[in-house]
């Protein structure tokens, strides 16, 4: 009789839940049960591992933060977070070994993270490795068009939070990050990966802006008007209307965090543009909600002109 899918899940889960109950008190024996651990789940195969390895890779990470805790008493502390990390580094590359693709992307950004965040010897050239590997995968092997959008997505978000790079390292994850948006296959989604790169040059940081934000206006307003052209290539006048109102957003957003790139004739030429468009629109549910999208913006907008509070001012927007 052949196995039962879903019986197979759940009992896998149960699996990747024991992993979690495996806890010794001493830093250093923990790592070695983890390792035992992987060495008896490496040989369960490739059904399996999906759902032993990343509880285990989490679990190592976990162990990562210890070590960083126990700095004062251990000051070999550094060392064995590299070794944890490379235990972390190969342990995910068996899930891609294993034909997985977006588990161990994501698994490779948490690492980024992680090591990020814990700031032990070496932690950068980690952290750059994790970062390169996410998008190795990205670029190699995810292929359907919503799930690129959905790991470049992921991939910008996640070092955007990250402040542990110098601008030798940072420069081309940036750069990276803008090119694969520019490149994915639908316009739509191009517009989007953009847009959502955008940030980066916003609120992304280095180790030379001092865990600061970066805000290089410049960089974001190109961004925005790279996103405006390919919303302007799209031929679905439905589409193309979504993409204007969600684009307006953003502009709107850099402009109460106070980006001198953006200005209010820049507002206002982008809300003509909404309003010459959506007349024109299909009467359906689609439509429905990018009017009430707009809607919602427009009332933000007006409250702000109104209310006259603190902040950059929206005298002689035109709505």
């Amino acid at each position: 009789m052949p196995e039962d899918p879903e019986d197979f899940a759940e009992e896998q889960g149960l699996m990747g839940r024991f992993i979690n109950l495996l806890q010794a008190e001493d830093a250093d024996q923990q790592y070695l049960i983890l390792n035992t651990a992987r060495k008896h789940f490496g040989v369960g195969g490739n059904k399996r591992i999906k759902y032993t390895l990343p509880p285990l890779t989490f679990s190592a990470f976990r162990l990562a933060f210890r070590y960083k805790d126990l700095a004062e008493e251990d000051d070999k502390w550094e060392k064995k977070c590299q070794k944890i990390f490379t235990f972390c580094h190969q342990t995910i590359t068996a899930l891609i070994k294993a034909e997985l693709a977006e588990l161990p992307l994501r698994l490779f950004l948490q690492g980024a993270l992680a090591a990020g965040e814990i700031g032990f010897e070496n932690h950068e050239t980690v952290a750059y490795e994790f970062m390169s590997q996410a998008f190795s995968l990205y670029e190699d092997e995810i292929s359907d068009s919503k799930a690129q959008l959905a790991a470049i997505t992921l991939i910008i978000a996640t070092f955007e939070r990250m402040g542990c790079f110098g601008e030798e390292n940072h420069e081309p994850l940036r750069t990276q990050c803008a090119l694969a948006a520019s490149k994915l296959l639908k316009k739509p989604d191009q517009c989007r990966g953009v847009g959502v790169c955008s940030h980066l040059f916003w609120s992304g940081r280095s180790t030379e802006s001092g865990g600061e934000e970066i805000h290089d206006g410049k960089r974001v307003a190109e961004c925005l008007k790279k996103a405006l052209r390919i919303a302007n290539q799209c031929m679905d006048p439905t589409v193309q209307v979504q993409l204007f109102v969600e684009i307006l957003n953003r502009y709107v957003y850099f402009y109460e965090r106070g980006n001198d790139q953006i200005t209010i004739p820049v507002l206002n030429q982008l809300l003509d543009k909404i309003r010459e468009d959506m007349p024109n629109l299909e009467d359906n549910e689609e439509t429905e909600q990018i009017t009430k999208h707009y809607n919602n913006t427009i009332d933000h907008l007006r409250n702000k002109q109104e209310s006259g509070e603190d902040g950059p001012s929206f005298e002689g927007l035109a709505l």
